[in-house]
């Protein structure tokens, strides 16, 4: 059973990021929350994945991301090792992320973290999957959002966590007839098709 949400309610997380209260407010760490929600569902990666993000990674002038094979989910052999894929930052037009990491990036508070991490705390060089799980869950009560579940339940806002970014995306995806299983597998970097097929079976031409 997943969680996932329609791509209009990103606007309203990323609306939230800065306007939801916080004991330790800047206008940076405000950015992070926004540019987390952004790279979540432009990306699909694992919330692992997600926070070993590095700003080295970022070709913003090509728009683009290398996702070093070492930082991605182990395949499960051990003979196996991804390699380095490219990704494009805001392939749907969607989220102007290519402006939003400009911005980010050269905030005065990331620029004080000292952290080569795209998601520092303040705490920490890098956020903990719990913390960005907590970051999520906070955005999605404060904004409101509508929840989806795959077997049809009603949600909760506060059910939203940061693989549910990844589900959404394949929900997007498949939604366009135009796109195909292998699509979303490449995209998501499953081994293979067939995991893809059984993972987002509910999601295929609803």
């Amino acid at each position: 059973m997943h969680r996932y949400i329609n791509i209009r309610e990103v606007d309203p997380l990323r609306d939230a990021a800065h306007d939801r209260p916080l004991r330790y407010d800047s206008l940076g760490r405000r950015l992070r929350d926004e540019v987390l929600v952004v790279l979540a569902i432009d990306f699909g990666l694992r919330a692992n994945e997600l926070r070993q993000l590095k700003e080295a990674m970022f070709r913003l002038d090509d728009a683009e991301v290398v996702l070093p094979g070492h930082i991605q989910k182990d395949y499960p052999r051990e003979d196996i090792t991804p390699g380095a894929v490219t990704m494009r930052l805001d392939p749907y037009g969607h989220f102007g992320t290519v402006r939003l990491l400009r911005t980010y990036f050269g905030s005065e508070w990331y620029r004080a973290r000292g952290s080569d991490y795209v998601f520092p705390s303040r705490q920490s060089d890098v956020m903990s999957t719990e913390s960005m799980r907590n970051v999520v869950r906070d955005l999605a009560v404060h904004a409101d959002v509508t929840i989806h579940r795959s077997d049809g339940a009603p949600a909760d806002p506060s059910e939203l966590h940061p693989h549910a970014f990844r589900h959404s995306l394949a929900n997007y995806m498949l939604a366009d007839s135009d796109t195909r299983l292998v699509d979303v597998r490449n995209h998501l970097r499953h081994r293979s098709v067939t995991t893809t097929e059984r993972v987002y079976d509910h999601f295929q031409r609803r």
